[in-house]
Formats: structure tokens, sequence, C-alpha cells
């Protein structure tokens, strides 16, 4: 959302529980993009928790990401 007015879209993979985004990737490392994507579903729907599972050429990876900005209520 830009002004009120939405400017686009996206489409998360994954919500467990309705508490914890699930987002997949396959990339050959971690990258700031998916983070950064992560965080804004993580604002977006209020949620405190996301996981972005990598596949990658060396095996699957993971990482959580916190929403600094959760509120609870």
């Amino acid at each position: 959302m830009y002004n009120r007015k939405k400017i686009g879209k996206y489409f998360l993979d994954f919500v467990v529980g309705d508490k914890v985004i699930v987002e997949l990737k396959v990339v050959s490392r971690f990258n700031r993009v998916a983070i950064k994507q992560v965080l804004e579903y993580l604002r977006a729907l209020n949620k405190q928790l996301a996981i972005i599972i990598f596949f990658t050429k060396d095996g699957v990876k993971f990482k959580r990401i916190i929403n600094p900005d959760y509120y609870e209520g």
C-alpha cells in the first residue's frame, strides 16, 4: 500500500496454525530480498514469526525472521 492505494500483490507460501509464515525459496544462497519480502508479510499480517526455507545446491537451510513491529491484540 502507498497513500492508501494498493500498488502490488504478493502471495506467501504457507501460514501454519495462523501463526507462522513459511516461505520456500530455491536459491544459491541467502539473500536480503527474500528476508525483506518476508518482513513485509509479517508486518502486513501482524504475525510474529516467519521461517524461510532455502533449497540450495549445498542442501536445505532455514532462517527464522522475527517481526520487530509485532503487537499482540
